[in-house]
């Protein structure tokens, strides 16, 4: 299948997120997730505290602000775990490291040539986490030093089990045993970003999971704890950098899946 035929893949997994569609409009980012990018027609340009980085894979810690031209290239991106183990078996890969970027995967020509061709047969979810877990942990190991500390784990189950709720930090905090400036101190330091940025980021998963099993947009919204449609969209567009609508609205359609 032609590359301008294929429709846009986002696959939605607990641990992971993908997406691959073309980017014509810059994104204008504000780091909820840790992002895996790979350009598959050209050149990103990703500006970033102050400096242009030019390259076709790139390696995004959460709770960066940045702006990243696709330049009308197909783009697939990777949102990865929240706890971080993802980032820590791919930072040492690569290659280059700018404003707080990390860039040039060490297998990166390899990579591309493979989800092009993952775009084109419009591959099956299965098949696409499989190579993530592929590419992303062949030894199926844990980081040298890297753990997660269980309070950080216990607030996010929290957090998961009633997404819809506005849990208060001091609730959060009491459940956890830690203070509510230990939690919020914590929580910044292990994820990246803070409890609150965090929910939001977990609301847009959950209503985009909802619409993927045939839920309307303002019914999985509400359903995840936003007050309406126009509240998703706005914090879709502030964390993912685009409209949802550009998600749904390629000409070649949309191929959604939630596992």
């Amino acid at each position: 299948m032609p590359a301008s035929d294929a429709p846009v893949l986002l696959y939605l997994w607990d641990k992971r997120t993908f997406h691959l569609s073309p980017f014509s409009a810059p994104l204008q980012l504000e780091q909820a997730a840790a992002m895996l990018l790979f350009s598959l027609d050209g050149e990103l340009l990703i500006h970033s505290q102050g400096t242009d980085i030019h390259c076709r894979s790139a390696l995004l810690p959460a709770g960066l602000e940045l702006v990243v031209h696709g330049q009308g290239s197909r783009v697939a991106i990777c949102y990865l775990d929240v706890f971080g183990e993802d980032h820590a078996l791919l930072a040492p890969r690569m290659a280059s490291e700018c404003g707080g970027v990390r860039f040039a995967l060490d297998d990166e020509g390899a990579c591309i040539a493979r989800f092009d061709a993952l775009h084109r047969s419009c591959a099956e979810p299965q098949v696409v986490w499989d190579w993530l877990e592929q590419l992303i942990n062949p030894q199926q190991q844990t980081p040298v030093g890297f753990a997660c500390d269980p309070r950080i784990v216990r607030a996010v189950e929290l957090i998961k089990a009633d997404v819809a709720c506005n849990q208060s930090i001091a609730f959060l905090a009491e459940q956890v045993g830690l203070s509510v400036p230990r939690l919020t101190q914590l929580f910044r330091q292990k994820i990246g970003i803070p409890i609150r940025r965090y929910r939001q980021w977990h609301r847009l998963f959950v209503t985009s999971v909802g619409v993927a099993r045939g839920m309307s947009l303002t019914d999985a919204a509400v359903a995840a704890g936003f007050t309406d449609s126009a509240h998703f969209s706005h914090t879709f567009r502030t964390i993912i950098g685009m409209s949802p609508s550009t998600v749904l609205a390629h000409p070649g359609g949309a191929r959604l899946y939630a596992g």
